[in-house]
């Protein structure tokens, strides 16, 4: 079923995409590819290779957070930010309006010049972070303008290879 998003998130973000071309509508029944868009200073939206929606904010289910090995090659290489990193998922409800939401997500980080993977970061102990590769949720946002990633964990084997 193809809806559009305002169903299912808050009216704070952001949906430059909003079209009646069938194209650019999201198929909630199939993952879709968020990352950080630079230029934009908000989140892309992607789903069968083509940008379906601008975002400030997003909340996935199933969520997969993957680094391609060539890109992050290639930043450190050239020194210079490429798309590389991003979340796969399905679109959920917006946390902030679950009837109860998440209380137990932990913050996420990824710097392709420090880490392979992106990284669990407990803020309070260091000696805690370890990679992520997989989250029940993911809620990729922005508070006071930065970009801010927070997932719930899923089982520990999830995240081990």
């Amino acid at each position: 079923m193809k809806k559009m998003m305002s169903e299912c998130h808050s009216k704070d973000n952001r949906f430059d995409m909003i079209t009646d071309d069938e194209r650019y509508m999201i198929d909630e029944n199939r993952r879709v590819y968020v990352y950080k868009n630079l230029h934009r200073n908000c989140y892309s939206v992607r789903q069968d290779g083509l940008i379906k929606m601008h975002t400030d904010g997003i909340c996935l289910y199933d969520a997969q957070f993957r680094v391609g090995k060539k890109g992050r090659e290639r930043v450190l290489k050239e020194k210079r930010k490429n798309v590389h990193a991003g979340v796969s998922g399905y679109i959920g409800r917006d946390w902030d309006l679950q009837r109860f939401p998440p209380t137990n997500f932990l913050g996420v980080i990824y710097n392709p010049y420090k880490y392979k993977t992106f990284i669990y970061a407990d803020i309070h102990d260091r000696s805690k972070w370890s990679p992520i590769f997989w989250a029940s949720s993911a809620r990729l946002s922005h508070v006071d303008g930065k970009a801010r990633i927070d997932a719930v964990p899923c089982i520990k084997s999830a995240n081990c290879y």
